[in-house]
């Protein structure tokens, strides 16, 4: 296969620089939860080749998700450490780690390791997770956190990270955690710090049981939420999914506000404002939808309604999922993480950046679009 030109020449500290801020972002999401028990299409060794294939294929990223125990995978920044041992140029990142599940300092020295070692490739996804409730339950038992203390947790693992990173002793007296004098003793190679990209926002399904989320409400069913304020006053970055364009412009556009007017922050081009999909490419769209919803299925174990599916999942000809695409970039999304809904994941890559992602780049140049090409 030919091996086109990195789309974004992503190198180290891209992600704070704003270089190429005027062209999105393309990553794929390597799964590390697949690769325990969706079978050998997505076994680990199929991983990291995966991985090596999205470099040459000149995409811009990869990235993985973590669990506990609740959804069991292999763990992320071990995967990530191998995938940036067999690359030289692609970032690597989470999508999602969930940082209240680990001791804030020893996450802070295995990140910025990870970050020495990829020479400033990483970019950190966090997020609380989701899940089954009794199984998330669970997890925050054998963590030691209550449950009901996560968001506080998280808030705190995030404060914690970036002084971590940039001070040369740190002392921190929170609800959760409690530090005196402490210091990693060296620095990540991207300065000040990694960005760190907060997860937040989820559609809430019209029944309970369907989709992949465990926050159903009667009261709230049918729409998109979340608590946005907190990438406002924490994140270098925002992760989301299963959005309508309309929808994800106007979070991005209240995230950008209350950064500005309640926390002094002004979110520049270099802030990462990223949307999850899923993928599958195929000449008969119905045909690409139900491999498409089989692969949803089978690794959420969980049905999934009409609506979510319409919205989180891309399928069809190269045309029709490009134009999804664009509707988003149009709305102001600069960075994609593309989950493979399909078993032949490699040919999916293939189609994604030699297809998919050069007829996105022509629509955006044209403006904007009427309706996706069926």
């Amino acid at each position: 296969m030919a091996q086109p030109e990195a789309r974004q020449g992503t190198i180290a500290s891209s992600w704070f620089s704003g270089d190429g801020a005027a062209r999105p972002r393309y990553g794929v999401y390597v799964n590390n939860r697949a690769a325990v028990f969706m079978g050998e299409a997505f076994s680990l060794d199929r991983l990291l080749e995966n991985a090596v294939m999205a470099e040459q294929a000149g995409l811009d990223f990869v990235s993985v998700g973590d669990s506990i125990t609740a959804k069991p995978r292999y763990t992320a920044i071990p995967v990530l450490t191998a995938i940036a041992a067999q690359t030289k140029r692609v970032g690597i990142g989470t999508g999602i780690l969930q940082p209240h599940m680990r001791n804030p300092v020893l996450l802070a020295q295995d990140w910025a390791t990870l970050d020495v070692i990829s020479h400033g490739r990483t970019l950190l996804g966090v997020g609380l997770g989701t899940g089954d409730p009794v199984a998330i339950g669970r997890e925050y038992e054998i963590v030691g956190i209550p449950k009901r203390r996560r968001g506080k947790a998280f808030d705190e693992s995030i404060q914690m990270l970036k002084r971590l990173w940039t001070e040369d002793s740190v002392t921190f007296h929170g609800d959760v955690y409690d530090l005196d004098d402490v210091a990693i003793g060296y620095r990540a190679t991207q300065q000040p710090h990694p960005p760190i990209l907060i997860a937040c926002g989820g559609y809430v399904p019209t029944r309970a049981g369907f989709g992949p989320n465990d926050f159903y409400t009667e009261s709230k069913a049918g729409t998109f939420t979340g608590p946005f304020e907190r990438v406002a006053r924490l994140g270098d970055g925002w992760i989301t999914g299963i959005v309508t364009a309309d929808e994800f412009r106007q979070a991005l556009s209240f995230i950008r506000r209350t950064a500005a007017e309640q926390y002094g922050r002004n979110l520049g081009p270099e802030f990462v404002a990223m949307v999850n999909l899923w993928l599958c490419v195929g000449p008969n769209a119905e045909a690409a939808r139900r491999e498409g919803i089989s692969v949803l299925e089978a690794y959420h174990l969980r049905p999934f309604d009409e609506e979510t599916i319409e919205r989180w999942l891309l399928h069809g000809s190269p045309e029709g999922c490009a134009a999804r695409l664009t509707e988003y970039v149009l709305a102001g999304a600069n960075a994609f993480q593309i989950v493979i809904a399909s078993y032949d994941q490699e040919r999916q890559i293939r189609i994604l950046a030699e297809q998919v992602l050069p007829m996105v780049d022509q629509m955006v140049a044209a403006g904007p679009v009427a309706e996706p090409i069926p």
